[in-house]
């Protein structure tokens, strides 16, 4: 089933809005990046996050504003099987999303692991860890700490990391009950993956608003923009697509001397049961 989508608020915010330099190769990218290991954008991420949460702390957040969201607590809510579950997020900076779905749906989550880079998952640790939210740098340690393989989320990360088809293999090989991708940029009509490099400002990372004082900066991470069927093909084996979600409207990319159509998807796939 195909789920219609608008196109979430940080979505645009890091759509790129110049043309964009074309690479031979991810560690080129890497190089010539700030990477998700910038301070700023660790710093500005949990700055946001810790308004974020008290801003759910107060109780007084009723209003559901984005698609992003809606999608999320659905998703939450068809895996739900009467038994708080065990949830695994890749790439989920500061356990924004944990907080936030605790929050609408709560009694659902029983433990939130979160896998992430070695700065952020310190930051992290440092500032939001407790005995249900927890922050790890090492995925198989993150897995394997969790006492049922409930659901495994990994939102905007695919193509953000230097082998988006092969973690993608790993991440279904771990061998959780649902796996939830979402927010991915993919490409159409292109036969092989394409590396370029997102330049945005430190802003436009974490969730919600800057206060007004804050200095921005512009910030780069590798990015690459892989087929379109070459994820759809690698999501059929071992498991069935429960929904598929069309996240965004189609986009036209300039990466170099190229004009580069994407989208972005997201779906929820079941392990098939032997």
């Amino acid at each position: 089933m195909d789920v219609g989508a608008l196109v979430p608020p940080i979505v645009w915010q890091l759509r790129p809005k110049r043309s964009m330099k074309l690479y031979e190769s991810y560690d080129y990218a890497l190089a010539d990046s700030h990477t998700y290991e910038d301070p700023g954008v660790v710093h500005v991420v949990a700055m946001k996050t810790e308004a974020f949460r008290n801003a759910l702390l107060s109780g007084h957040h009723t209003t559901v504003n984005n698609r992003q969201t809606v999608q999320n607590m659905f998703v939450l809510s068809y895996v739900w099987r009467d038994i708080p579950l065990d949830v695994l997020e890749i790439g989920g900076a500061c356990g924004a999303s944990y907080f936030e779905l605790n929050y609408f749906l709560p009694g659902r989550i029983n433990r939130w692991h979160v896998v992430e880079t070695s700065t952020m998952s310190a930051a992290a640790r440092r500032l939001f860890q407790d005995d249900r939210l927890i922050f790890y740098d090492d995925l198989e340690a993150a897995a394997s700490q969790l006492k049922n393989l409930d659901l495994l989320i990994a939102q905007g990360v695919l193509q953000y990391v230097k082998d988006p088809l092969g973690t993608l293999e790993t991440l279904l090989r771990l061998g959780f009950a649902f796996v939830y991708i979402t927010r991915t940029q993919v490409g159409e009509g292109i036969e092989a993956p394409i590396i370029t490099k997102q330049v945005v400002n430190l802003s436009g990372h974490g969730p919600g608003p800057v206060s007004w004082e804050f200095v921005d900066r512009e910030t780069s991470q590798p990015l690459t923009i892989v087929p379109f069927e070459s994820i759809t093909s690698r999501v059929s084996v071992g498991h069935n697509t429960v929904y598929s979600f069309d996240e965004a409207e189609n986009t036209c990319m300039k990466i170099g001397s190229r004009s580069v159509r994407t989208k972005t998807i997201g779906f929820l796939l079941e392990k098939v049961r032997q």
